[in-house]
């Protein structure tokens, strides 16, 4: 098992293969990325011994006194060294770091940094090095679970966050709390759920997630819809490698009010939609539970994770496929594209959440059906997914190219995909 220091080191390696490759970026759903880390109206400074009030660079203060005493739109500069866990941004604030861990071990609320809402709206945080996390190393929005609690009892509410930047930072070691029943824990192992997703991103538009290296953790990247829609992000360019118990990137419809159930048709007010996946790394996740490369899913009936975009992404060695999309009640999986990835090796534990099973390995899942031995009423039954786009991809190293269950032909798009040689079967529909 790599240390620590070796999952950062594997990360930042591949980070710089990924810098090194010309990638055509183009934004084709309409996201804006964030733009929040512009100049603000002074810098303060914080070193980890700093005991000034003044928070000059020549004179510091501590990281809780700057952002405490940071007006909105100011920049809180932490120069290098280790600063305790807990850093909580309720302004606009642009956090960032030079040769700057957080020991997140210390925090007491579980997690790195938060961004909450309405005031964090466009900060940003860059340049950290984030460490052992309870919960997540990074969460923008509010915790879907209280961290105080063990049964599991969702928050009653929480404020949405918009136009926020989370960049260049290296989390590792995040999600120590998994197995536990501690806050979002509760549920696992069984279900891994929000324990140990590193940067978590809850209620938030218009946001932007790039070129951060994401390893060793229990999980990685999720965009969850507790409070209101998830929509207009991009996620892009980051290194999501070794979350060995859950996906590297997940898109997790969780609210059920995304969907109407009258009309089966989206609502607005939830829903993981419009959300741009582009050029990431995500290898070698789940392979100690269950964790595609990129996974798009709805955790309850009338939940949607639609029209998103996954492109340019290279997925190899999960324990799922290196692309999946599951739905497995009544809701919103349609109209996803997943366009020019590479895939490879995928598909390690087989994915045994649907009849028939996919025990092969697997470059892309589109299924819909519900869990095996589960009996659904026919209003929460899933329906086939329609509208998906698989073109362009590059899948090698598995038996099946892409393996379909109940997915409407006439509705979905699957063509000028590249297979190597060794992959048995192109296309598996059931």
């Amino acid at each position: 098992m790599r240390s620590i220091a070796e999952h950062i080191a594997a990360g930042r390696a591949r980070k710089a293969i990924l810098a090194s490759t010309t990638l055509a970026v183009t934004i084709a759903v309409g996201a804006a990325s964030a733009s929040a880390a512009g100049p603000g109206s002074r810098t303060l400074w914080a070193s980890p011994n700093g005991a000034h009030r003044l928070c000059l660079r020549a004179a510091p203060c501590s990281l809780s006194t700057a952002v405490a005493l940071a007006d909105r739109g100011d920049t809180v500069f932490a120069l290098p060294g280790v600063y305790d866990g807990g850093v909580v941004l309720a302004k606009r604030v642009f956090l960032r770091g030079d040769d700057a861990t957080i020991d997140a071990a210390s925090s007491p609320t579980g997690t790195g940094v938060q961004i909450t809402g309405p005031g964090g709206s466009g900060s940003s945080v860059e340049g950290f090095v984030i460490e052992d996390a309870r919960f997540e190393g990074i969460l923008v929005g509010t915790p879907p679970v209280a961290p105080s609690t063990t049964n599991g009892t969702a928050a009653g509410a929480g404020v949405p966050v918009t136009a926020v930047r989370i960049a260049d930072n290296v989390l590792s070691g995040d999600g120590t709390g998994f197995g536990s029943d501690a806050g979002e824990c509760f549920s696992t192992p069984a279900a891994p759920g929000d324990c140990g997703e590193t940067i978590h991103l809850v209620s938030v538009t218009r946001s932007l997630v790039q070129d951060n290296v994401v390893a060793g953790n229990v999980g990685g990247i999720l965009l969850t819809d507790e409070f209101g829609p998830t929509s207009g992000n991009v996620i892009r360019n980051n290194v999501s490698i070794d979350n060995t118990h859950d996906c590297g990137i997940t898109l997790a419809g969780h609210s059920s009010a995304a969907v109407d159930p009258a009309t089966s048709r989206p609502t607005g007010a939830a829903g993981v939609f419009h959300n741009l996946i582009e050029g990431n790394v995500s290898d070698d996740n789940g392979v100690a539970g269950q964790g595609a490369g990129i996974v798009l899913g709805g955790g309850a009936p009338d939940t949607g994770v639609y029209d998103n975009v996954l492109r340019g992404n290279t997925a190899t060695g999960n324990g799922l496929s290196g692309i999946a999309i599951h739905q497995h009640f009544a809701g919103d999986l349609d109209g996803n594209r997943i366009e020019d990835n590479r895939l490879s090796d995928d598909n390690l534990d087989g994915d045994d959440d649907f009849s028939p099973a996919d025990a092969q390995t697997t470059g892309i899942l589109v299924a819909s059906g519900p869990l095996p031995g589960l009996s659904l009423p026919a209003s929460q039954a899933p329906g086939p997914i329609t509208g998906t786009v698989i073109r362009g991809n590059r899948i090698g190293g598995v038996a099946v190219g892409i393996w379909t269950l109940g997915v409407d032909p006439a509705q979905t798009v699957i063509g000028g995909n590249a297979f190597a040689p060794g992959v048995l079967t192109p296309v598996s529909a059931h």
